[in-house]
């Protein structure tokens, strides 16, 4: 094994048999070769692992990690603490990136000496596609709040349409929160705002994949989830204020609630920073609090 590469792509893997192969065929066939692709199989039922194994046999570019089912962040962490690469990126098993996707990302951060490139996103659903984030220009930002604004924190915490320099977060010792849900929301606020320069990158597009059964979504009505969504929230909440940050999102989600009568949904409630709104059987608004600073 080489001890430096130019590239770390790190792979959460959870039962994803089926989008697998496409996700792991485009890291590949990126025009950047110099990569090494960590597969982090966590705990998985399916044939995930079989394909994983598979994939490293036939190129020596793919390293394989197995782990108890510990978590997308844990399989994370393991990914930044294997990771040899000058430049970090993520990848979900079921998403996929443009041929020149690396290549791009790693030239603007080299030309503007930024730790981060933010790139646009598409999301694929099976008969539709649509734009996240679109990136018109390749420029670069310094001030803290214009970091923040055009990341686009905290409406789209997302990991994985970024590249890092891996000497970046490591300096500032930035890991995920393991056994959390929404991990992305504080890593993502913290690496922005810590970051030297971020620089927006156009022209080439992460795909993610909206999959009914991935790991989020499957979770949609568990304690757990609620209860990790409302706490990253705080987080990243009380990161602001601390920093003197504003945040450009109008409809956060400070809290819900629900109220059932004999298992069917009565009454929803849900809370902002600035009003509360009640819903009858969840979607009829019959009331709203106004909150005055």
């Amino acid at each position: 094994m080489v001890n430096f590469v130019r590239l770390s792509i790190i792979v959460p893997v959870y039962n994803s048999e089926k989008f697998l192969d496409k996700c792991i065929e485009s890291l590949l066939r990126q025009n950047v070769q110099d990569i090494e692709i960590l597969l982090i199989n966590d705990g998985s039922t399916d044939s995930s692992l079989d394909i994983c194994k598979n994939f490293a046999l036939k190129d020596n570019r793919i390293r394989v990690f197995n782990q108890e089912n510990f978590g997308q962040s844990k399989a994370r962490n393991v990914g930044l603490d294997n990771a040899i690469g000058q430049y970090i990126a993520f990848v979900d098993s079921d998403d996929w990136v443009d041929v020149d996707y690396y290549e791009k990302m790693i030239k603007a951060i080299e030309a503007n000496d930024a730790d981060i490139a933010c790139a646009s996103i598409i999301r694929e659903r099976k008969y539709l596609k649509k734009y996240r984030i679109n990136y018109k220009s390749e420029k670069c930002y310094t001030l803290a709040q214009e970091k923040i604004d055009v990341a686009e924190v905290p409406n789209m915490c997302y990991v994985w349409n970024k590249v890092y320099r891996r000497y970046f977060l490591n300096r500032i010792g930035l890991r995920f929160i393991e056994g959390m849900y929404f991990e992305d929301v504080d890593f993502v606020t913290r690496a922005v705002y810590f970051s030297n320069k971020i620089v927006t990158v156009p022209g080439t597009y992460y795909h993610y994949w909206t999959n009914s059964n991935s790991t989020v979504k499957t979770m949609r009505y568990s304690d757990k989830k609620r209860f990790d969504s409302l706490l990253s929230k705080k987080y990243m909440l009380e990161f602001f204020k601390e920093h003197n940050l504003t945040s450009k999102s109008k409809n956060m989600i400070m809290k819900k609630d629900c109220i059932k009568l004999f298992g069917v949904t009565f009454l929803k409630i849900y809370e902002w920073q600035t009003k509360k709104v009640y819903y009858l059987f969840g979607v009829i608004p019959i009331a709203e609090q106004i909150f005055y600073a």
